[in-house]
């Protein structure tokens, strides 16, 4: 008897056919498992290593994303849902499990306290943004070397190849590599005059060097790329301009930088300082004064109150200086306060007041303001006017005590020029009690080196001893390399690596006071001498026996400076004198 087929047979056989024919879809397996892809790359890639790093119970974890991720998996493939409907509502099953298991983990691991604050895992979005936008820049920077961010934390774009900005850029980077590689601490782009075009200079270990010259306006270009990246005003030529930037090589190097921009006659002037905090700020004990000289500024400091002078020559050393024997005091048991026109860094728990020369008051009205609130230490960094010496000399000197610095080249000439600007010898006589003075010399490679035998002569000449100095120093600037010299990687073949001082510290007493008030520079000089305490000179020459710099260095820098050459000019013939009054007339 035939057997009737049953209808609904066909119906269920039809359908399951249908399924079949939607799961066989090429790109519904691959839909399917993406989310299965991006959650085992996360989970290794960052799950996995942060449970490594932190020690955190890593097998343990392991095991739980895989029983997820199967559970997940089965659920998406086993939903009793037919047709394309239940292939997405698998879909969206795989994707919320495997999304909770990533939050759940990142949400309980957040928590353990072995994992600091800053490593704790999140879904930054804005984060993400950011990495991206740096594997942009890092890509882009394969083109150039540098990585330019002005203060307020905008990266200067990198210009697209074959162009003049680019090539400008590229300049622009190749000066400034240069001048870290010379470890310059400045580095100027200026004109030289007339026709002559711009020169670049770099300024290492104190000595400005010539770098190369350029023509007018390539040079201008460099200056308006620099201030564009420090968002000063490229077009403004004239007015002076400060501005910020952080410059970075890689891995390799990185480095604040201070522009300042003013205009001339001749042109724009651009003038970059690196690490300008790092460059004036040392502590007490590495400025470099002897342990004699540490003790009479103990001295000095304990007097209550009274004017100290603090002198050097442009470019020596003074605002370190002046820093570092401010900061000598406490500011947590004093009050200690500044008076600045160009604050060059922070000195902790001291109160410094920035002057602005814009403003209406003048600098020595600030500083007679500062001084009346009677605080314990002042330390006045400029020295502009013969208002500001009145002022301080003319102050409560009992009760407060002021660092006063001065751009002279010795002891004498500072005290001189108090004299000279507030115009009462026996007033400065009084108000002070202490004196220093600095010249920065180049400090020897102690790399490259080179001892020799000094001449007895030469020793006698200087006041050595030549029974107790038996060996000296020069700069080589070459070592030997299996044999072979090489310059010297450590100087790059200059012979100095640094700076060191040649410091005098002299008190101010009584016999001081005398002849100041006489204005005897003689006998002031006279008296100091007595105290058997170094002057520069000395301290210069002590150095050189340490083999801390050398007789050339020393010779260098102590050297009076050279008088102006007397200008010649056609003159008319002069004048005869006038006949002398007869006597009695």
């Amino acid at each position: 008897m035939p057997i009737e087929a049953d209808p609904s047979a066909y119906d269920f056989a039809i359908t399951m056919l249908a399924d079949a024919k939607v799961l066989v879809s090429f790109w519904k397996p691959v839909l399917l498992l993406a989310p299965l892809a991006a959650w085992g790359w996360f989970v290794s890639s960052i799950m996995d290593k942060h449970a490594t790093r932190f020690h955190l119970p890593r097998k343990k974890w392991n095991l739980i994303h895989l029983i997820v991720a199967t559970f997940a998996l089965v659920l998406a493939f086993m939903l009793p849902v037919p047709g394309l409907g239940g292939f997405f509502a698998g879909f969206g099953a795989i994707t919320i499990i495997l999304f909770a298991d990533i939050m759940i983990f990142m949400s309980l691991h957040n928590r353990d306290e072995r994992v600091p604050e800053d490593h704790q895992l999140r879904l930054d979005f804005s984060a993400m943004a950011e990495k991206r936008d740096a594997k942009k820049f890092a890509k882009q920077a394969g083109t150039v070397q540098l990585k330019i961010v002005s203060e307020g934390g905008e990266t200067a774009a990198v210009p697209e190849k074959e162009t003049a900005e680019y090539e400008i850029r590229a300049q622009a980077e190749i000066s400034l590599i240069q001048a870290v590689e010379l470890r310059a601490s400045r580095f100027e782009i200026g004109p030289l005059g007339g026709d002559k075009g711009y020169a670049i200079t770099a300024t290492i270990d104190g000595v400005k060097q010539g770098v190369e010259q350029l023509p007018a306006p390539d040079a201008v270009k460099l200056i308006d790329f620099w201030k564009s990246t420090a968002g000063l005003d490229v077009k403004d030529r004239r007015r002076r301009q400060r501005g910020e930037v952080t410059a970075s090589k890689g891995d390799i190097w990185h480095h604040e930088v201070r522009m300042d921009t003013i205009g001339s006659q001749a042109g724009p002037k651009l003038t970059f300082t690196f690490n300008p905090t790092q460059a004036v700020t040392r502590k007490f004990e590495d400025v470099g004064f002897f342990e004699s000289q540490e003790k009479t500024l103990d001295e000095i400091r304990a007097i209550d109150g009274g004017l100290m002078l603090i002198a050097a020559a442009p470019g020596n050393g003074l605002t370190t200086s002046t820093y570092a024997l401010i900061g000598k005091h406490d500011p947590y048991t004093s009050i200690v306060q500044t008076v600045e026109i160009d604050v060059q860094a922070p000195i902790e728990g001291v109160m410094q007041n920035k002057f602005d020369p814009t403003g209406d008051a003048e600098y020595a009205t600030t500083v007679r303001s500062i001084l009346r609130r009677d605080p314990d230490v002042v330390g006045v960094t400029d020295f502009r006017d013969p208002d500001t010496a009145k002022e301080i000399v003319r102050a409560d000197l009992k009760r407060s005590k002021v660092y006063l610095a001065v751009k002279a080249d010795n002891s004498i000439v500072a005290i001189q020029t108090l004299v000279k600007h507030q115009g009462n010898p026996e007033e400065c006589a009084e108000a002070l009690i202490g004196v220093s003075a600095q010249k920065l010399a180049r400090r020897l490679c102690s790399n490259c080196r080179v001892p020799y035998a000094p001449d007895a002569g030469l020793l006698k000449k200087l006041g050595l001893p030549a029974d107790k100095v038996k060996q000296l120093f020069k700069k080589g600037g070459q070592v030997l390399i299996k044999n072979k010299p090489e310059i010297c990687p450590m100087c790059a073949g200059s012979g100095y690596f640094g700076q060191v001082a040649f410091i005098e510290v002299f008190p101010i007493d009584k016999p001081e006071r005398k002849m100041i008030k006489e204005q005897n520079w003689n006998g002031l000089r006279g008296e100091f001498r007595k105290r058997q305490l170094p002057t520069v000179q000395q301290a210069g020459l002590r150095r050189v026996v340490e083999g801390a710099t050398s007789l050339e260095e020393f010779s260098r820098v102590t050297a009076a400076p050279a008088k102006p050459k007397a200008k010649i000019t056609a003159t008319k013939p002069a004048a005869k004198p006038a006949a002398r009054p007869k006597a009695g007339a």
